[in-house]
């Protein structure tokens, strides 16, 4: 078994239904208070992570590992979910979703500018796939929009 591929899976499916629950609390809350109890209710599972962790964080992390750490939760959990609930409550959860799902795209061109990562064949026309499907479902929603 793949397990990183499931374990992969299991986030895409996760993050799939996360615009739904979004779609379907705004017209009773804002934005900004979708975000605060969205990430508020992240809160008790890292308590029990934590508690549960065999050994104390401070033994397991360098400051260094803690700082790239905060700052990607700084800019995926927070900055990015509020982007992902602005976007979902200003053109709904079909037609945001697939411009969140070009993450692969800015991954990939971020990975190669600042990590160096080699840019492979495979990897190359899984994003032009992606990017394929944004510019058809994108094109499809102006055009039906003209009927």
């Amino acid at each position: 078994m793949f397990y990183g591929e499931l374990f992969a899976l299991t986030a895409a499916c996760l993050w799939g239904m996360s615009p739904i629950f979004i779609r379907k609390g705004l017209p009773y809350a804002s934005v900004s208070v979708g975000l605060l109890c969205g990430l508020g209710a992240s809160l008790p599972l890292m308590a029990l992570v934590f508690a549960l962790h065999p050994r104390s964080v401070t033994q397991v992390i360098t400051p260094q590992a803690a700082l790239w750490f905060i700052a990607a939760g700084i800019v995926g959990p927070c900055l990015g979910r509020m982007c992902n609930y602005l976007g979902v409550a200003h053109i709904g959860a079909a037609k945001s979703t697939p411009l969140v799902n070009t993450a692969p795209l800015f991954t990939t061109v971020f990975a190669l500018l600042f990590l160096q990562e080699d840019i492979s064949l495979k990897i190359l026309s899984g994003i032009l796939s992606v990017v394929a499907g944004v510019v058809i479902l994108t094109g499809q929603n102006r055009w039906e929009g003209r009927r």
